[in-house]
């Protein structure tokens, strides 16, 4: 979050305040969509779904920032992992060495997830994860890292301009199809491939959940 904290700082100095009655509502799933601001930055044209977590936090995933590795590359010794067949997304900078998924069916036993809305579910723990990967391999995102905002943090860097901050729409969470998203959702013509590549160290998800 250095990153976003250096600019928020810039930032701030440049953007009026926005209206009160045009705030978004935080307390429920919120698509967030990379302004300008961020461009040359890990973070041009993401697409987030950031939804509240607790203690006055939020959490989120960079839906649009797909990978060309596979959950069995990163897991090549559990079997399980090798059944899924989409790519893993990059979700955020935090937990980068940690796996996550969201999901629209939640298997029956999995522990630890939080509803980001209605239809959502985040799975958030190693075991939980391979849980799903075990019975549901192809009904899931998964994610290596997330993002996460301190109380108000999210608050300012929507105000002074950071983030164009629209309702989730469940349709849109885990899109068949994420390069584009960012363009889309502003009605425009793509002009950037949001694929990206991802290495990372001691990956933490399905081989952990046998511990």
């Amino acid at each position: 979050m250095k990153r976003i904290a250096g600019m928020l700082a810039a930032a701030v100095l440049l953007v009026a305040p926005i209206a009160a009655a045009d705030a978004p509502d935080l307390g429920k799933a919120t698509f967030l969509i990379a302004s300008t601001d961020f461009d040359g930055s890990p973070f041009e044209q993401a697409v987030i779904i950031a939804a509240p977590a607790t203690n006055g936090r939020h959490i989120g995933f960079i839906i649009n920032r797909r990978t060309s590795l596979k959950l069995g590359a990163l897991f090549p010794d559990d079997a399980a992992a090798r059944n899924v067949t989409e790519p893993v997304y990059v979700g955020g900078t935090m937990f980068p060495q940690v796996v996550f998924a969201l999901t629209r069916h939640l298997p029956e036993g999995t522990e630890a997830f939080i509803p980001l809305m209605s239809g959502v579910y985040a799975v958030l723990d190693a075991a939980s994860v391979h849980h799903l990967v075990e019975t549901r391999p192809n009904e899931a995102r998964y994610f290596v890292g997330l993002m996460v905002w301190e109380p108000g943090e999210l608050e300012e860097e929507i105000r002074i301009g950071l983030w164009d901050a629209r309702p989730a729409d469940v349709r849109r969470v885990t899109p068949a199809h994420a390069v584009g998203l960012s363009a889309s959702l502003h009605g425009v013509t793509p002009s950037k491939d949001e694929a990206v590549s991802y290495r990372r160290p001691a990956p933490t998800c399905c081989s952990d959940a046998h511990a």
